[in-house]
């Protein structure tokens, strides 16, 4: 015969099975400012200064100032946690300007950003030839996204995550609290 805790703990463990997924840590980027607005229609119109903005995408060039670093980017629409969807189109480029000095080994052209900061105003760059308005986006806190390589297929980080991901567990154990046995469901998406 069951015990009564063990019909009790069973729906408990089911709620909390699925549930929990919700509460997990995330590598997102907040988000922050106005998501429809893109550094093309803020290059376009030279506005929008002193709007926060999130923008994300591959790295065309670092610089090393005294006093700050300067990040080029190719932008991409951002995915929910701010991924920037290198696959679709860009919507334009920018420069984040982070203070202090990152490495440029680390930030070098081709690896994908995400910066929030303050847009500042524009800067006038080039693209080939072609003169390009490039839009400020100062006082950046500028998140490098991991390597394909370095993280792997299904590690959980970054780009190397497979999506759809989905993990189940399922433990045992005896003893419990009155005796009986014990059980356990973990999902994990």
């Amino acid at each position: 015969m069951k015990s009564h805790a063990a019909w009790v703990g069973l729906p408990l463990a089911l709620i909390a099975a699925l549930g929990l997924p919700g509460c997990a840590t995330t590598d997102c980027v907040g988000a922050v400012g106005n998501p429809a607005l893109t550094p093309a229609q803020v290059g376009a119109t030279r506005g929008h200064t002193g709007e926060l903005a999130r923008w994300g995408g591959t790295l065309v060039e670092a610089l090393n100032l005294a006093d700050r670093t300067e990040l080029t980017v190719i932008a991409y629409p951002l995915e929910r946690c701010g991924a920037p969807r290198l696959g679709q189109e860009p919507i334009g480029r920018f420069i984040a300007v982070a203070p202090g000095y990152l490495e440029t080994a680390d930030y070098r052209p081709g690896r994908t950003v995400t910066a929030s900061g303050l847009i500042t105003g524009t800067r006038e760059g080039q693209v080939g030839a072609a003169p390009y308005p490039l839009p400020l986006l100062a006082k950046a806190r500028v998140r490098l996204w991991p390597t394909l390589d370095a993280a792997g297929p299904g590690s959980g980080e970054g780009f190397g995550r497979v999506r759809p991901w989905i993990g189940i567990g399922i433990g045992g154990g005896s003893g419990g609290w009155y005796g009986g046995g014990g059980g356990g469901i973990g999902i994990q998406f």
